[in-house]
């Protein structure tokens, strides 16, 4: 009993010395926890990152952000229905014009981004607080 609990100090010391067969074993039981655990055990490391692409746009707003998703065809409705054709060359004026209209607030801070949707339809993704 007692050269049991010697072993298991000198396990958990590490006290054996370079070169000698319990320092090979125990070098490889930690190679082979390592190669033979499955990858859960060690976390998400396995799976790649994602994309921004990837990511869905409710996930890329910040906390408070609003999210909306606006199509071209539909903001260019808009614009001749407000007889400002000429602000489809500047998307920025255009969304925030088209926001306030559509929430009936004042919207100045905005970020947006191109997208095309699965049936190949142009759009901007707008977020706004």
């Amino acid at each position: 009993m007692k050269s049991l609990l010697i072993g298991i100090k000198n396990v958990i010391l590490w006290s054996y010395e370079r070169g000698s067969w319990q320092y090979d074993v125990l070098c490889l039981l930690i190679i082979a926890t390592i190669f033979l655990a499955p990858s859960s055990f060690f976390g998400d490391r396995d799976r790649p990152e994602q994309s921004q692409a990837r990511l869905s746009p409710r996930m890329l707003a910040r906390p408070g952000e609003k999210y909306r998703e606006i199509g071209n065809k539909e903001l260019q409705l808009f614009l001749k229905k407000q007889q400002k054709d000429e602000l489809i060359e500047n998307p920025r004026e255009a969304l925030i014009l088209y926001l306030k209209h559509d929430l009936k607030r004042d919207v100045t801070n905005i970020k947006f981004q191109s997208f095309k949707n699965e049936q190949g339809q142009a759009g901007y993704r707008v977020w706004f607080n």
